[in-house]
């Protein structure tokens, strides 16, 4: 039996354990609050930091992505084109009968339209430079015939101390052109509606000509009497050039272009003349030197500009300077040969398809 007074000291007891047992010093540590932080996540009565939540990668606009991003592309140019060049002479026919003078006009071989292409690829860098390479093939063929006018007289211009006057006279040509072009450039936007670029690169090119006529007939009898004049060039060099697109409705505008280059490489070219079909050798010299060629190219015509199409129409002009350098001995001494000149040139209209993606 308790006392009454040890039993009210025993319920004094157990009151003080409940009040020492749940006072704030004795929570568990899974109900403790965190101490209060400042923004930058340090505790204001210090300690260790607390990480912020990951919030995501930082924002990029759309534009400084579409600054930073390749883009590759791709163009196609489809070309009708006419070669020209002088040199081309192969006889004369004069209204005047044998030893009467000479009055008449200059045969020439000239070619027709005809079709060609160019293909290229690029990568358009970060800030709008560009790499890219094209290449260029182009062949023509032709012949013309001519035979004296009534009454007058065929002249032979190509021959070698040989036959002069002759009965009648044709004349066969080719030229091939195959041009690498590798350029680097940068456009640069003036404003919403006009743009430009400066390139520049190099050039490899593999040009070949040849020109031959056929004379049969005239006082002396010619019989297949052939002159065979071919020149082959293989060379490389620089280019430099610019370029300007005005955009004057919408995306429909005009283009201009242009770009020279100097070509360095070795000519080689072949004088061979037979006479009697073949049977007698009158003329065979082959002659190899190195020299550096000039070119220029331009274009002008209408363009559409898209976002990922790009369309032109236009006229082009490709110039080749002092292409053509053959020999020929007209005169009696055959020591003393003279050089057949000329420059070369492919102009037409051009159309052109590309796609940057």
């Amino acid at each position: 039996m308790f006392s009454r007074s040890g039993f009210a000291t025993w319920v004094k007891g157990i009151a003080l354990g409940l009040a020492i047992g749940l006072s704030p010093g004795t929570v568990s540590a899974q109900d403790t609050k965190p101490e209060a932080t400042d923004l930058s996540g340090e505790k204001l009565s210090g300690g260790e930091p607390i990480q912020p939540p990951f919030e995501g990668l930082p924002y990029i606009p759309e534009a400084e992505k579409g600054e930073k991003t390749i883009h590759p592309y791709l163009f196609a140019d489809l070309l009708l084109l006419k070669a020209r060049r002088q040199s081309y002479d192969y006889a004369i026919t004069s209204l005047t009968p044998t030893g009467t003078g000479l009055v008449g006009d200059m045969q020439n071989l000239d070619y027709s339209f005809r079709a060609g292409f160019r293909a290229g690829a690029g990568i358009q860098l970060p800030d709008q430079w560009q790499v890219e390479a094209s290449f260029f093939n182009y062949h023509s063929t032709n012949s013309r015939y001519a035979v004296p006018p009534n009454g007058g007289t065929l002249y032979a211009t190509t021959t070698n101390l040989s036959y002069d006057e002759i009965g009648t006279a044709q004349a066969n040509g080719s030229v091939n052109f195959s041009v690498l072009d590798i350029d680097f450039g940068r456009w640069v936007e003036l404003d919403p509606s006009f743009s430009f670029r400066f390139t520049g690169g190099t050039r490899l090119a593999w040009i070949d000509q040849n020109f031959s006529a056929l004379y049969n007939g005239g006082p002396q009898s010619a019989n297949n009497s052939m002159v065979n004049m071919p020149i082959y060039f293989s060379g490389g060099g620089i280019t430099a050039g610019a370029e300007g697109v005005w955009n004057f409705l919408g995306k429909i505008g005009i283009y201009g272009r242009g770009k020279g280059g100097l070509i360095a490489g070795r000519f080689s070219s072949r004088l061979n003349e037979t006479a009697d079909n073949g049977s007698v050798t009158v003329v065979n010299i082959h002659d190899k030197y190195e020299g550096v060629v000039p070119t220029l190219d331009l274009g002008l015509g209408l363009c559409y500009r898209g976002e990922i199409a790009t369309v032109r129409i236009g006229y082009d002009l490709f110039n080749y300077f002092d292409m053509v350098d053959s020999l020929q001995f007209p005169g009696p001494q055959l020591g003393n040969p003279v050089r057949r000149t000329s420059n070369i040139s492919l102009e037409g209209v051009s159309m052109e398809i590309g796609f940057k993606f």
